[in-house]
Order: C-alpha cells, then sequence, then structure tokens
C-alpha cells in the first residue's frame, strides 16, 4: 500500500512539473548518401532561434564543408526541418551532420556514412626535434687490400656512435669531405637522410675512399645538420704505400746495378822516337839510355 502511494505521488510530481527535457535533437532521414544528393534533417527540442546545420568529419577538431552548409530560424517549439547537400567534408570521413546554436551554446550531432569520401586525413602538426643527435663516439676502421699498398686508392669507414637524446624523432641529413689540410674538399658519399626516434641509439657507417698514390696525413669532416643546426665531426687517418716505395727502391737498384761499366782499351803504342828515347834494360841487367853513354 505504501509502494503504491510512493508511485502515485511521484507520477502527480511529474504531471506537475513536466518531463525532463531531452535536449536538442538532430535527426537524418536515411544512413548513407553520396556526395551531391541531399538529406533531410529533422531538428526537434531545440530553443526558438537561428540554428546552423553542417556536414564535419568526426576527428576533433571537426573539419566541416562549410560552403553546402545551412541555417534555418526554428520556432519556439524548437522543432522543423531542412534539406542538406552531401559534400565531403575536408578532413575526410567518418561523417557527422552537426547542428549548433549562433552563440554555440547548444550543439548536437547525427551520423552519417557518405559514400566514397576520403579517408580522414591526419594533419596535426607533429613535433620534431630542433637539434642534431649526440655523438658519442667517432672512429675510423681500415679497409685496405694489398693493391693499396701499391698505389691503389685506400679505403677507410667512419663509423659514429650517435643518440637522440631529445623528447621527439630528428631527421638527420649528412654531409662529408675529405682531404689534406684543414679544409677538405673531397666529395664522400654521404648515407642517405634518415629519422631517429626519441631516444634512440644508432650506428652509422660512412664508408671513404683515399685517392690513388695517397701518401700522408688525411682529414675527413662530416656535418650532421637537423633543421638548420649542424654538428661537426672530425677524423684523421695516414697512408703509406710502402710497397710501392719498396718496389720503386727495387727498381733504382737494380738499374744501378745492371748499368754498363765504360770498356779499356789496348795500351796505345808509343811512337818510334818514344821508344828509342826511352831508358832499356839490357840482357845483362846494366840500364842505359838508348844512343847515350853507358851507364855502369
Amino acid at each position: 500500500m505504501r509502494l503504491s502511494i510512493s508511485a502515485l505521488a511521484l507520477v502527480a510530481a511529474l504531471a506537475l512539473t513536466g518531463a525532463p527535457d531531452p535536449g536538442p535533437h538532430v535527426g537524418v532521414d536515411r544512413a548513407e548518401a553520396r556526395p551531391g544528393e541531399q538529406v533531410l534533417v529533422r531538428l526537434t527540442g531545440w530553443p526558438g532561434g537561428t540554428v546552423r546545420i553542417e556536414l564535419c568529419g568526426a576527428g576533433a577538431p571537426a573539419r566541416c564543408a562549410v560552403d553546402s552548409s545551412a541555417q534555418i530560424h526554428l520556432p519556439a517549439g524548437g522543432a522543423g526541418g531542412t534539406p542538406l547537400t552531401v559534400v565531403a567534408p575536408p578532413g575526410g570521413c567518418p561523417c557527422q551532420v552537426r547542428v549548433t546554436t549562433l552563440d554555440s551554446s547548444r550543439s548536437a550531432s547525427a551520423p552519417l556514412v557518405v559514400t566514397g569520401a576520403p579517408a580522414p586525413v591526419d594533419d596535426t602538426v607533429r613535433q620534431a626535434a630542433t637539434r642534431p643527435p649526440t655523438v658519442l663516439a667517432a672512429h675510423l676502421e681500415r679497409a685496405d687490400g694489398w693493391t693499396a699498398h701499391f698505389g691503389a686508392p685506400a679505403r677507410r669507414t667512419l663509423v659514429l656512435r650517435l643518440r637522440n637524446e631529445q623528447p621527439a624523432p630528428v631527421n638527420v641529413a649528412w654531409s662529408f669531405s675529405v682531404g689534406r689540410g684543414p679544409d677538405p674538399t673531397g666529395f664522400v658519399t654521404p648515407p642517405e637522410p634518415d629519422e631517429i626516434a626519441a631516444g634512440e641509439e644508432r650506428e652509422v657507417r660512412v664508408p671513404v675512399t683515399l685517392p690513388a698514390f695517397a701518401v700522408g696525413t688525411y682529414q675527413i669532416h662530416g656535418d650532421i645538420v637537423t633543421a638548420g643546426a649542424t654538428s661537426r665531426v672530425t677524423a684523421s687517418t695516414d697512408h703509406q704505400p710502402w710497397g710501392l716505395a719498396g718496389m720503386l727502391g727495387f727498381v733504382l737498384t737494380a738499374l744501378a746495378v745492371v748499368r754498363p761499366r765504360p770498356r779499356r782499351g789496348p795500351h796505345p803504342r808509343l811512337p818510334l822516337q818514344t821508344a828509342i828515347g826511352s831508358r832499356v834494360r839490357r840482357q845483362d841487367g846494366v840500364l842505359r839510355d838508348a844512343g847515350g853513354p853507358q851507364a855502369e
């Protein structure tokens, strides 16, 4: 008995105060349409006044087909309707018919499938790093073949250990050069531009070729570029083609050994007058001047 009395009291209260306000409602006469077709939009529970009706993407923030939007004035009862031309919004679909009061105080929407509409476009501004990754280590590895010791081009590999210590991905471009002296100009083929994720540590290997007949110390310079900021890496290496030097020394020595010596000719015969005037030795061992007094 007490329950019945309570139920009757609740019904009486609702009758006196009215049912709760359901709020603004949007209805569409069909669930799917193609671009260029029209759908009928029905509104109920809206305050009297002008409302804006448009087809928008379901993303946030929503991007709407503004050119095909419509405005209608609702009477005090808040009910009405109007046709709306379907145009795929610039943000793509899934889509919704959205209705908003001019002061944006009330808003409601209803889903609508737009056949053939493009997929949603993610145009969110992506955060990117503003400085190059940190160079943890840099060293050179030799990759010489035996021909490099005889004057052929010598090969090195510049090995870099990098780490992106920033909270966003870092886009990296590279530039390398090799040569003698503090400002090398020899071209080195750089790696392809790449992206290093936030917190990632990576090894990068850059092949470097020294020119033919390279002798002495060579400098290798590298620039790591991100968003206009540059980090410089330097390394040096030396190359001595001992095989070529030994071969040249062997050739010079061989030439010196096999060089022909000047040949000595027979002793020239003395003229007859010189022979007559010279001192001769007789068989008895006594020296005398031919044609002069004897020397006893």
